[in-house]
């Protein structure tokens, strides 16, 4: 008989290492790795969420996921360059349109033209065969622990070869508040 034949199966060192820690640590650790994990999903678990209600519910469903007055205020922010803003680099189309809105509606023309109804509009510029923008999603991801940038399209001309670009990209940020994910700028 060989030595190494009488030698004992030694266990995996970190079951062995698990094992050594109290029950009630290693209920802890469970738990602690499960809140993670849905804190890390819950940002696309809204995006399907907004995905869902572009495209099948009211518009006035959107108030669920989306904070209207702090899209407002992020696009205020960033009309006033002097303030920080959630809000990156916009297109010269997302220009124009809110000088055009401003000559148009005067000081309230951010609660008069930025509306749930004008989110929907703007995502559903992305709809893919009428499943909504989630196919057109080219990147989701956390910026901080709070907050989760999304872009929605690419820039690039249409492949027809004709000159007529393909919508803007739309970038979302969403904030983390007390009772999920929210939409908190969005803008192209």
């Amino acid at each position: 008989m060989s030595s190494t034949s009488q030698l004992p199966i030694q266990e995996p060192l970190l079951r062995g290492r698990l094992q050594r820690l109290p029950v009630g640590v290693r209920w802890a650790l469970l738990a602690l790795l499960i809140t993670s994990c849905l804190y890390l999903v819950s940002p696309y678990i809204t995006l399907w969420r907004l995905n869902f209600i572009t495209v099948n519910g009211p518009t006035s469903a959107l108030s669920s996921v989306v904070d209207i007055d702090a899209v407002h205020e992020q696009i205020q922010r960033r009309l006033n360059k002097e303030r920080d803003s959630a809000i990156g680099e916009v297109s010269d189309a997302f220009i124009d349109w809110i000088q055009e809105a401003i000559r148009r509606n005067g000081a309230e023309t951010l609660t008069h033209t930025v509306t749930l109804d004008w989110l929907r509009q703007l995502l559903l510029t992305h709809d893919v065969d009428g499943v909504g923008f989630r196919p057109a999603i080219r990147s989701a991801f956390y910026s901080s622990p709070i907050h989760f940038k999304v872009q929605i399209g690419d820039q690039m001309p249409s492949p027809d070869s004709t000159d007529v670009p393909l919508p803007t990209p739309v970038h979302l940020r969403l904030g983390r508040t007390w009772f999920g994910w929210r939409v908190i700028a969005a803008y192209y």
